[in-house]
């Protein structure tokens, strides 16, 4: 038998003793298109009240997600109407605050249980002067608010429908809003477990909570327990009031509902009304209850705990790393001290710089841009796109409720993945490395291994940033050709002299000049001895005949000419304290 939300349940989440009322008048939403504009909502206006679970009720396409997505601030471009709380204008940072918008499928990372996703949640969101002790009282009373007992260990994967709904209102709750929207919190339940989710928000209602719903064609048990109603259709209201006076509302209209039928399946049409426009503009500002140090924290631990719960995609990254280390040093075995193989070991030094950054940078896309979430029905008037990556969608609804800032994400992403790249960097590198016969120098070896990871670090901010700009359907095209110039003025096809004035500039944008030289350079410059020769005569068993044909003797010289003036320097402060110390005393 499904609850019955008739009593409020205790928990440690606390009654809010202030009355909240929002209201909203001459509300007018227009979207422009190419062509022509088209009014989603038509001098609309209202109130809900805290305390009462209200109902937004309609037709398909009538404007009731357009309303939502006004009234919780998600849209600002194209309307007009002023929105109050109590009869007062709330600024747009102070109003966020204030509001909670949950939408129709809220994506959650998938390795992290449900205790843990709150925690998070709450570290985030809560101050970091609250003590973790109100944290915890604050998690349990969530979880005991939305019966969520049994699966506090599980994690958001293998949650069932119903769950995955209830930890998302959870996830709300934790920043303790006056002002809750849902936008058909039902879509995809079955009965019993709608009636749940509807009985859940009744009794977050009768805490005290101004708590408002999107809802289409809910059956007569579940339109029970709502206390008000609000009937849209085409864009304008056609009734605003409790539930029980609805029918007879419509009945004085002339809009008479047959016996023994839900009031919801009864379609009607307004009439055509005048509209005024009246402009709110809202300023966009952000505050964050933490510092961006404390939320790149959070974030990292986040990161982490779900990358090495990722078990499959570890060990396919560590194996596959390993595995093209050792395919490569098969091919290219013992080559690194031959004079008459250079250009095949310069094609192994670009071969493994390439490497590692297309599979990073790759991996760094699909990580950006998951998979799209199945059974995914979100209406053009959704604030998300329809094809919408885990990931991203996790980063939309924690960003927009002032979790956390765009920065300390990103960074967060690029740190937590770091001990893993290095790990899988480290085993290509020791693979490779050995079997192609390289020079056995501590500080050679060093240059190899660093320039390698500067390639993977740089094609992950890479992957995440062309991850972010384009659909997952054109990324993984789109950036490896983004990549190609790069890779064509990297120094191995074609020497800086021989290239005109007119492209020349483009080898020093190029990552991959950069570290194809120093690996270069780390192999072949700073004195190395004479190559080994398997044949009768090697033109290039000199290593400075080498970085001759590359056009890299400038920058080797360069370097020699610094650590020179660096010995200088040295010899002339030691010569300094010398002769201070034999200096005599007055």
């Amino acid at each position: 038998m499904a609850p019955s939300g008739s009593d409020p349940c205790e928990v440690a989440i606390p009654l809010l003793d202030l009355t909240t009322v929002l209201s909203f008048k001459s509300l007018n939403y227009v979207v422009h298109q190419s062509s022509a504009s088209k009014t989603l909502l038509n001098n609309v206006s209202g109130s809900f009240q805290s305390g009462r679970l209200t109902a937004i009720i309609g037709p398909s396409g009538a404007g009731k997600s357009s309303l939502l997505n006004v009234l919780s601030g998600f849209k600002t471009k194209g309307v007009k109407g002023d929105i109050l709380v109590n009869n007062e204008v709330i600024d747009r940072q102070h109003y966020r605050k204030m509001v909670s918008y949950n939408v129709q499928n809220v994506s959650l990372l998938p390795n992290i249980t449900v205790e843990e996703t709150l925690r998070y949640t709450a570290d985030l969101k809560m101050s970091s002067k609250v003590p973790d002790m109100k944290k915890s009282a604050t998690i349990n009373g969530i979880i005991a608010l939305l019966g969520l007992e049994k699966c506090t260990k599980t994690q958001a994967r293998l949650l069932s429908g119903g769950e995955r709904k209830r930890l998302s209102i959870g996830l709300d709750l934790v920043s303790d809003p006056r002002i809750l929207f849902f936008d058909e919190p039902t879509s995809g339940l079955d009965s019993v477990s709608s009636y749940q989710v509807i009985s859940y928000m009744k009794d977050l209602a009768k805490q005290g909570r101004c708590v408002i719903s999107v809802i289409h064609q809910p059956s007569s048990e579940l339109l029970e327990l709502f206390d008000d109603v609000y009937l849209v259709t085409s864009g304008q209201c056609l009734y605003r009031g409790s539930l029980a006076d609805l029918i007879p509302s419509l009945s004085d209209a002339g809009y008479v509902c047959p016996q023994y039928y839900n009031p919801v399946d009864f379609d009607i049409q307004p009439p055509n009304q005048s509209s005024t426009e009246r402009h709110d503009q809202y300023v966009s500002r952000s505050q964050y209850p933490i510092s961006r140090w404390r939320q790149f924290s959070i974030l990292t631990r986040r990161t982490t705990l779900g990358t090495v719960r990722s078990i499959t995609l570890t060990v396919l990254r560590i194996t596959g790393h390993l595995g093209m280390g050792l395919l490569i040093g098969a091919i290219y075995y013992n080559i690194g001290n031959d004079g008459a193989k250079i250009l095949s070991n310069l094609g192994f030094i670009l071969l493994s710089i390439l490497f590692i950054a297309f599979v990073n940078g790759m991996s760094s896309v699909l990580t950006c841009k998951h998979q799209s979430i199945p059974n995914l029905n979100l209406k053009s008037s959704s604030p998300f796109p329809p094809a919408v990556p885990l990931e991203m969608s996790v980063f939309i609804r924690e960003y927009k409720s002032n979790s956390y800032s765009i920065v300390a994400y990103l960074f967060s992403k690029v740190v937590a993945d770091f001990p893993m790249l290095l790990t899988s960097i480290t085993l290509f590198h020791v693979a490779a490395y050995y079997l192609t016969g390289q020079i056995n120098e501590p500080l050679r070896e060093l240059t190899f291994w660093a320039m390698c990871v500067l390639s993977g670090w740089f094609a992950q901010v890479y992957g995440l940033l062309g991850g972010s700009i384009f659909p997952i359907e054109v990324s993984p095209l789109v950036l490896p050709i983004l990549m190609l110039p790069g890779i064509i003025f990297c120094g191995f096809f074609i020497r800086y002299d021989e290239l005109s004035l007119a492209f020349r500039w483009f080898t020093w944008v190029s990552p991959f000049r950069f570290t194809f030289e120093a690996a270069t350079l780390g192999m072949y410059g700073f004195g190395r001895e004479k190559l080994e020769c398997s044949e009768i005569f090697c033109y290039l068993q000199k290593p400075a005949k080498i970085l001759d044909m590359l056009d890299m003797v400038d920058a080797c010289a360069a370097v020699f000419k610094l650590e020179e003036k660096v010995t200088i320097g040295k010899k002339l402060v030691r010569l300094y304290f010398i002769n201070f110390n034999n200096w005599p005393n007055n």
